[in-house]
């Protein structure tokens, strides 16, 4: 039945194939034409998109009777899926996005990495940056870093030449501050100078002092 449909076709373009463009053809009886690539194709397409048709729901009932399924069923996730597959992104056009996800990553985490670690004192940022550990880091959809600290700690508490020295605090020290007497009231211009001096009230330093050397006591 279904060549029958499909020879019935190609006759039906035979018949609708305009004279124009008919030609005899050699070795056939006077007035035979020929019959365009074109028309064959067409007559054929719409035959065996049916018999594909009529296999696809012969297979789908088979199954949903094996399955103990509907028909109905099997048919609605068959086109769900083939949807889905219509509107997936190609594979090659995937690794391209996501090379470039991580790209942007990248440098999103390397900005962190150079903000924090300049309050952290590293003195590399770049071998930092190589060395620590990301597994932690993350990139939120909105850009934000989290997890750059956890990691620079980590590595400059293995790694701690990775850090410049505090440089000494200002003063002598509270030691040295002691004039040679000893007594409370000593001890307390002392640690009010060092106070001072921590905090970078230079000021209030001079002060002490001299209040201190009117009293005898001399400090340093």
């Amino acid at each position: 039945m279904e060549n029958q449909n499909a020879q019935q076709n190609v006759q039906n373009a035979q018949a609708a194939t305009p004279a124009a463009n008919s030609q005899p053809v050699a070795g056939n009886q006077q007035g035979a034409v020929t019959v365009s690539a074109e028309s064959i194709v067409a007559a054929l397409i719409p035959a065996l998109d049916a018999r594909q048709e009529r296999t696809e729901r012969s297979v789908i009932k088979s199954f949903a009777e094996q399955n103990g399924v509907s028909v109905e069923e099997i048919t609605k996730l068959m086109t769900d899926y083939k949807a889905k597959q219509a509107t997936a992104i190609p594979a090659d056009v995937q690794k391209r996005i996501d090379e470039r996800m991580r790209t942007a990553d990248n440098r999103l985490i390397s900005a962190e990495v150079r903000a924090v670690g300049a309050e952290m004192n590293i003195i590399d940022i770049d071998a930092a940056f190589a060395l620590m550990d990301k597994s932690g880091v993350k990139v939120g959809e909105d850009g934000s870093v989290t997890g750059v600290k956890e990691a620079l700690e980590a590595l400059t508490a293995a790694k701690p030449y990775l850090v410049k020295a505090a440089p000494p605090p200002s003063g002598t020290g509270s030691t040295g501050n002691f004039p040679r007497g000893t007594g409370s009231e000593n001890a307390d211009f002392a640690a009010r100078l060092d106070a001072a001096r921590k905090s970078g009230n230079h000021g209030l330093a001079t002060s002490i002092i001299s209040e201190a050397a009117a009293k005898g006591i001399y400090l340093r």
